[in-house]
């Protein structure tokens, strides 16, 4: 396999300032044609519990629709997968229990299902988890003796209540994914080299297909809307055609990093551009800021609250604390943005933005809780 070294300049920060449409559009931002319908669903984390809220949009107004779904309340998750509409979460319920759920906000469909009860009294902890149209995996280790730890994936077969398999890995898993029939695991040498790898399993036969040496620290793997994996470093990415596993290396110029290897629940469009949230360094004063990273061009674009809010809107009018997740709106061409309030009341808000290179505030949406994740259909 032949490998690729790129090196390139990667983000550009946007010096555009505009004004919301509560304190007066400019032209640029006055809308005749009211686009497309779109249904956005938010999940929201209302203190520690992660709630739902449906909302009807076209590119004038959002609002609430009332007529509910089948997603449940419950505890907010150790852990999550998203793959498109549909998310994977799982929460412990024990020393040696837990559960997974999993709800598609395409088909409204929502499922819960118990998992570890034929291991008895244990000591385990589940480290990544991952679906399949078929299957849930789990990643974990499992405490065997004070000086004996064991570490596997589980794959459970969606679609049965008692197939369960167990993969015996040798180093310890550390993030999984799923592509092309076939599941990724990235694993951690925490014996004898601190070295990362990427194990890939073929999904029908639970057979190693490939190990491939990562290095050291690898902070996670994702796949694009193509299906091809990123493997993320501080650093540098890695992608991996996830068909013929050839690999192709990205660095960066140092300070000039996408910084998209900690985010999660990523969200990318039909251009395979990835939103998420950025730490922003010097060009703005908020933790978190949403960001979104061309692969294709090697560019990320950073928007930066100060550069399309005003000091109002930002400190009294919405009280931005950070952010909390990004998404995309391609039927209307927005940018979705939820973040935290400053002021300790656990609620946070929605704001749609127009994108670069003029970005704009289009709306706002004051939620009760705090913005986990988005769907948009």
């Amino acid at each position: 396999m032949k490998a690729y070294n790129i090196c390139c300049l990667l983000w550009v920060c946007l010096v555009v300032i505009s004004c919301s449409k509560s304190e007066g559009a400019t032209e640029d931002n006055i809308i005749d044609d009211p686009g497309e319908e779109a249904a956005y669903h938010l999940l929201l984390n209302s203190e520690g519990t992660l709630t739902d809220l449906s909302l009807k949009a076209n590119n004038e107004t959002m609002l609430v629709n009332t007529s509910g779904n089948n997603f449940e309340t419950t505890a907010l998750p150790k852990l999550d997968f998203k793959d498109g509409n549909e998310i994977t979460l799982y929460q412990s319920s024990g020393d040696c229990s837990g559960i997974l759920i999993n709800y598609n906000s395409q088909t409204d469909s929502y499922s819960e299902k118990a998992i570890f009860s034929d291991l008895g009294a244990c000591s385990l902890q589940v480290n990544s988890v991952a679906a399949s149209d078929a299957s849930f995996y789990i990643a974990y280790t499992l405490e065997v003796s004070p000086i004996l730890t064991s570490y596997f994936v589980r794959v459970i077969d969606r679609n049965a209540e008692a197939v369960t398999v167990d993969i015996p890995l040798v180093k310890k898993p550390v993030g999984l994914t799923f592509s092309n029939n076939r599941l990724f695991v990235l694993v951690l040498d925490e014996e004898i080299t601190d070295e990362n790898a990427l194990m890939v399993y073929d999904a029908t036969t639970n057979g190693l297909v490939m190990e491939l040496n990562l290095g050291y620290n690898a902070q996670s793997i994702f796949k694009n809307r193509a299906g091809n994996l990123i493997v993320a470093y501080d650093e540098l990415h890695t992608l991996l055609n996830s068909e013929s596993l050839a690999v192709q290396y990205v660095n960066y110029q140092s300070g000039k990093e996408p910084k998209f290897a900690d985010s999660s629940l990523n969200y990318f469009d039909v251009q395979g551009r990835l939103y998420y949230e950025m730490t922003p360094g010097t060009n703005s004063a908020y933790p978190l800021v949403p960001a979104v990273y061309d692969f294709s061009q090697n560019l990320s674009v950073l928007y930066a609250y100060e550069n399309f809010l005003t000091e109002a809107q930002r400190t009294a009018e919405y009280k931005i604390e950070t952010t909390t997740m990004v998404g995309f709106d391609e039927k209307n061409g927005y940018l979705l943005v939820g973040y935290s309030k400053s002021d300790g009341s656990g609620k946070g808000g929605l704001l749609r933005i127009k994108p670069a290179p003029e970005p704009a505030l289009i709306d706002h949406l004051a939620l009760d809780g705090i913005p986990y994740d988005v769907y948009v259909n």
